[in-house]
């Protein structure tokens, strides 16, 4: 907050130092005036800043050329609306309080006493400022494990779409070109093979156990192997999920 407020009273600052230098070419100078615009952007670009935060988060700049049009087109208008109101208020506080008019009121004199340019750097800086430094940046530490897995799952059926934690998956079957999760809310369907999706789970937790399962190893009950060495997974859900025996040493090692 402090850092925030330190960095719009610079730019209140060089606001008012190039308006008065624009009233002085002028040959029109008024001290109030300036005062009053000055005032008016320290509490507008304050109470600005959570929007602007929003917009940046929103269209990240950095991402794309459309973002930067987007944001470009916002900062101006964001200047123009401080732009705006500071000489409305400047307006009424000399015609009422002063009982004159100020001396550079208009459309032109606007956008050069309470500089445009300056108050569009602000606003690109309070977009720097405010969005979070940190979002893209990469961890110095290598995350563990159990961290790398902790990514829900997002599923879709009839029209409604599902989050789904990964604690949730029972088994996971192929079917053609897809796979099917059996979970405790049902089932689902996704298009991906079952090797990209077991991708994105703890291999600690979820075994392929047959080269169409993939089985949440935390609720295998018992295993029931035949005199080939293939055999039955029973689960604690009550299902039984066929194991080939290619796979029986990731099975037992859990």
């Amino acid at each position: 907050m402090s850092k925030r407020a330190s960095l719009i009273s610079l730019f209140v600052l060089l606001n008012m130092a190039i308006g008065r230098m624009f009233q002085e070419s002028l040959g029109a100078t008024c001290f109030s005036e300036l005062f009053i615009i000055a005032i008016t952007s320290f509490f507008f670009w304050n109470v600005s800043a959570q929007q602007i935060k929003k917009w940046g988060n929103k269209w990240t700049i950095s991402s794309s050329g459309n973002n930067m049009l987007i944001q470009s087109g916002l900062g101006l208008s964001v200047s123009a609306l401080n732009i705006i109101i500071g000489h409305i208020l400047a307006a009424l506080l000399m015609t009422v309080v002063y009982q004159r008019t100020s001396p550079s009121f208009d459309v032109l004199n606007a956008s050069l006493t309470n500089n445009i340019a300056v108050n569009l750097l602000c606003y690109f800086l309070l977009l720097l400022f405010l969005v979070d430094s940190k979002k893209g940046e990469i961890p110095t530490t290598t995350p563990s494990k159990n961290i790398a897995y902790n990514n829900r799952i997002a599923v879709s059926k009839k029209g409604f779409q599902f989050l789904l934690s990964p604690e949730e998956v029972i088994y996971v079957e192929t079917s053609n070109n897809c796979i099917i999760l059996h979970t405790k809310k049902g089932r689902f369907v996704k298009y991906q093979s079952l090797k990209t999706f077991s991708k994105n789970l703890c291999p600690n937790t979820f075994k392929r156990v047959h080269r169409s399962y993939l089985v949440n190893s935390d609720l295998i009950e018992r295993i029931q192997k035949n005199h080939n060495g293939d055999g039955v997974l029973h689960l604690k859900t009550g299902d039984d999920i066929k194991f080939s025996r290619t796979y029986l040493n990731t099975i037992t090692n859990t």
